[in-house]
C-alpha cells in the first residue's frame, strides 16, 4: 500500500465521453478500477476517487482529455 501514489479520475469529453477511475502505483504505472465501457455519473466517479483515496490516504488526480 506504500507505492500507491494516486487515484486518477481520467475524463474524455466529445461525443463519446467517458470517465474512467485508475490507481497509480509507483514502478508499476496506472491500473484500471472501472471498465472503459462502465458509462458511470460524474457524481458516481467523484463518489468512488473520494473513497479510495481517503481509505488509501492518497491524492486524487483528474485528467481531461478532449
Amino acid at each position: 500500500m506504500k507505492d500507491i501514489e494516486s487515484i486518477r479520475i481520467e475524463v474524455k469529453e466529445g461525443i463519446y465521453a467517458r470517465r474512467v477511475l485508475y490507481m497509480e502505483i509507483r514502478g508499476q504505472g496506472v491500473v484500471p478500477l472501472t471498465r472503459t465501457d462502465e458509462n458511470l455519473t460524474p457524481r458516481e466517479i467523484e463518489q468512488k476517487a473520494a473513497e479510495l483515496a481517503y481509505f488509501l490516504r492518497v491524492p486524487i488526480e483528474v485528467l481531461t482529455c478532449i
